[in-house]
């Protein structure tokens, strides 16, 4: 993979670290101050509607500006605002709204940064290993996230949200430096004129036109992320009202969240080498809505937690073959644009689904309602992809139109002398 890969690799699951103790603690202390699901609801509202608003010019910025400038001015800006939130946290500010701004400002880097990161991905390894690479990105994201919520849950319990908070305010900082570390050549596109509305419209022509695949990718992660966010987006406050879950024990099904992430990641890496994609992200979708349905009868945080660890191995194993598709599928001089709207698209349903669990659950006090509704969507979707212009698609053609995209030398192996 390289010396190149690695540093990259390593500095995201850094921060992934410091984001999913973030992610625990940050519901948690709403929770907290409200006792409310909508309350707590809003927190991923504020985190994902930056997306609506800043998706599409991230990936502009990824295609026109240096990549690796890019990912670490971002991480710095997320380590100074993460400080600003531990601040306000330690100075005891009881006004939620606060609490609701810095996290926005904070989420308004991650549109800005993750389609620098998707897009620099697959210039450092070579085109055959492209499953391989985010099958790993997926797999340590999700390792870090069996950890993760472990260390947020301890950290909570023994010290207060304010360590945790500058814990994952430390953790973008050495992923700042790590990916400082990276060597990449400076980006041609960045030494001419653009203009930010043209480069979005050239995106969305590509994302739209021909055979429309990409923005299949997109449609269905879009009608998928409504239906997992609402479970996810009311997780904590289900487990800790419905069940009277502590931190800890909240963290366990956070855990098996990250060991099922891990297992898809590895099943989809194999799976995408052996099988056209379509039928892979069609089967791993199902898979996905009957684990949530067995969230229904599923009681303790062990059980509870074998259901979600199912749901997220179907989603890993659709996640890496919809990533690798995408890098192979699109040019790279677009690729920042299409990955940043695509994931726009993909995001926008979040919010809503947010919002919806926040309000249901205010109304009606019926989560498992919308267990039903979730798994059943996804086993529509299923369906929907299975008829779709994916069916048609083979990873090894895409390889071969893209055989330009292969790494330097630097990140691919010495002949084998044998």
């Amino acid at each position: 993979m390289g010396a190149r890969y690695w540093l990259l690799l390593s500095a995201f699951l850094c921060s992934c670290l410091g984001t999913w103790i973030y992610r625990l603690a940050l519901p948690l202390l709403v929770y907290d101050l409200t006792g409310s699901a909508l309350g707590t609801g809003l927190v991923y509202v504020m985190e994902y509607l930056p997306y609506l608003a800043l998706g599409m010019f991230g990936g502009v910025l990824a295609d026109r500006l240096d990549r690796r400038r890019l990912l670490v001015l971002g991480d710095l800006a997320s380590g100074a605002i993460t400080i600003l939130l531990a601040l306000l946290v330690t100075a005891q500010v009881r006004q939620v709204w606060l609490i609701y701004v810095v996290a926005f400002l904070l989420a308004c880097v991650e549109p800005l940064y993750q389609p620098a990161f998707r897009s620099i991905l697959p210039s450092l390894v070579a085109v055959e290993r492209l499953p391989q690479a985010n099958a790993r990105v997926h797999m340590g994201e999700h390792a870090v996230n069996m950890i993760g919520p472990v260390v947020g849950g301890a950290l909570v319990v023994g010290f207060g949200y304010e360590v945790a908070i500058y814990a994952d305010a430390g953790t973008f900082l050495v992923s700042a430096l790590l990916i400082w570390l990276i060597r990449t050549p400076p980006s041609a596109a960045a030494a001419h004129g653009w203009s930010v509305l043209a480069d979005m419209r050239e995106g969305l022509r590509f994302l739209t036109g021909g055979d429309k695949v990409v923005l299949t990718t997109a449609l269905s992660a879009l009608a998928c992320n409504f239906g997992v966010w609402l479970l996810l987006a009311g997780l904590v406050y289900y487990l800790s009202s419905y069940h009277g879950f502590t931190p800890g024990e909240i963290a366990v099904v956070y855990a098996f969240q990250g060991a099922g992430a891990v297992l898809g990641a590895v099943l989809g890496s194999r799976l995408i080498r052996r099988l056209p994609p379509g039928p892979v992200i069609c089967w791993a979708t199902a898979a996905g809505g009957l684990s949530m349905l067995a969230l229904i009868p599923a009681r303790g945080p062990v059980l509870i937690g074998l259901a979600w660890m199912g749901q997220f191995a179907a989603a890993g194993a659709s996640i890496v073959a919809t990533a690798t598709v995408r890098q192979l599928l699109v040019p790279d001089r677009l690729l920042g644009r299409v990955l940043g709207t695509a994931r726009m698209i993909a995001f926008l349903s979040i919010p809503l689904a947010a919002l919806a669990t926040g309000v249901f659950e205010s109304v009606t006090r019926n989560a498992y309602a919308l267990m039903a509704f979730a798994g059943v969507s996804w086993l529509v979707i299923a369906v929907a992809v299975a008829m779709s212009p994916l069916r048609r698609v083979r990873l090894e053609a895409l390889g071969d139109a893209n055989g330009d995209r292969s790494a330097p030398p630097e990140a691919s192996p010495p002949p084998d002398p044998r």
